[in-house]
């Protein structure tokens, strides 16, 4: 098979992957299902990941490879007329436009996460440890350039990353219960605006 042609086998499986994985869960799609949908012989499943573990190992490592790409980009500006709260609202808002942008595969990584199995230790080893410091030391930078008293460091960035979480994890209460379109440029901005105010009166 010519490598454009195997390339494209490949995006087509990940993309049936990730409709399919959305809808019907990991556990509740069948690798037949997904080279039924990407329109793919079954075996090139196994030949490009393994089997479906592979290629939700894949999905997890291109997510998360992605995302701290995109919040490191920001701590590399070195912008040193940014005050210590707009540091911090830069990686957050770059995080938040990162997930947002695929909105059916950051859904569907954080609902697996709430599963206990050997992948998903895996994942919170590598790189939830990894996220965790990265606010961490955000943090730190921000309460020294404030002089803020903050004692329990921890609880502030699990408040943090809860609130980048939570529309991804809960998009149904949005919808149903606050009427609001949790997929929409609006909801976005308006959220994004909160979690500013958020860190500008709590940092």
């Amino acid at each position: 098979m010519p490598k454009v042609e195997d390339k494209k086998a490949k995006e087509k499986i990940i993309d049936a992957a990730i409709d399919l994985f959305y809808f019907q869960g990991f556990k509740g799609t069948s690798v037949r299902q997904i080279a039924e949908k990407a329109n793919v012989n079954l075996a090139l499943i196994s030949y490009h990941f393994g089997g479906k573990r592979g290629l939700l190992e894949q999905l997890m490592v291109r997510f998360y490879e992605g995302y701290f790409q995109s919040i490191h980009r920001e701590a590399e500006r070195e912008d040193s007329a940014l005050s210590a709260h707009e540091d911090l609202i830069q990686a957050v808002r770059s995080a938040f436009s990162y997930l947002f942008e695929d909105y059916q595969m950051t859904r569907f990584i954080y609902r697996e996460l709430t599963m206990d199995s050997m992948l998903v230790r895996e994942v919170m080893t590598l790189y939830l440890s990894q996220e965790k410091y990265y606010y961490m030391s955000l943090l730190e930078h921000a309460i020294d350039r404030t002089k803020n008293q903050i004692t329990d460091l921890e609880i502030v960035v699990l408040q943090l990353l809860n609130m980048l979480y939570m529309p991804f994890l809960q998009p149904q209460v949005i919808r149903e219960v606050y009427y609001i379109e949790p997929h929409g440029e609006e909801f976005k901005q308006r959220y994004l605006t909160q979690i500013e105010n958020w860190i500008i009166n709590n940092l």
